[in-house]
């Protein structure tokens, strides 16, 4: 079961997500500490999505043709956007939380 897990698939996508996230980081010139958060945002957030990921930027990305949503290629690029987007998602969703009234 554990090597189902962690194998070089899910290596791959938490690489990707990593790119992603340090990507962010690059574009925002946000300081090392903040970097390394938003890395290991993107790499975990690819990781815990792995192949589910073309299917959650469907909405962006479009349809994908027949066959192509479980190819290597597809599964990096769309790591690579999980990890590029996650931590904007999750910033929003905790900021948009139950006690988000008055909250400026």
């Amino acid at each position: 079961m554990f090597t189902e897990i962690f194998n070089e698939r899910g290596a791959l996508l938490a690489i990707f997500g990593a790119m992603g996230g340090a990507v962010r980081s690059a574009a925002l010139k946000t300081t090392w500490r903040e970097g390394l958060r938003v890395i290991f945002i993107g790499s975990a957030t690819s990781f815990g999505v792995g192949v589910l990921a073309p299917y959650l930027l469907k909405p962006w990305i479009g349809d994908l043709p027949e066959g192509m949503a479980g190819a290597l290629g597809t599964l990096c690029a769309a790591a690579f956007l999980v990890g590029l987007l996650s931590v904007t998602i999750i910033e929003r969703m905790i900021e948009q939380g139950p006690n988000s009234e008055g909250r400026e």
